[in-house]
């Protein structure tokens, strides 16, 4: 997978997540980021591999109750920063 694809598939899955709720995020996009998480390293991605993490786990822990939706869009937002600068080029991987 080249960048360029790791890009789109991230932005793809990502634009649906704040206007449908938090509450609505399934596992199976859950599983989507973890697999997008898996890619990190191929493509020597440091900052997004975290960046994914974070973001899978807190949704994961806010399907059980456990999270805000707020301690979800900190971490939405962060992963949104880091594509729109991905995008520019002007952000370490």
């Amino acid at each position: 997978m080249t960048i360029e694809e790791f890009h789109l598939k991230l932005d793809t899955l990502l634009k649906g997540f704040p206007a449908s709720g938090f509450e609505t995020v399934t596992y199976k996009e859950i599983a989507e980021l973890d697999k997008l998480y898996c890619e990190t390293d191929d493509l020597g991605m440091e900052l997004g591999k975290k960046l994914i993490f974070n973001l899978a786990e807190a949704l994961k822990t806010r399907k059980s109750d456990g999270n805000t939706d707020e301690s979800v869009q900190v971490r939405l937002t962060a992963m949104d920063f880091y594509i729109k600068n991905l995008q520019s080029g002007s952000t370490d991987l």
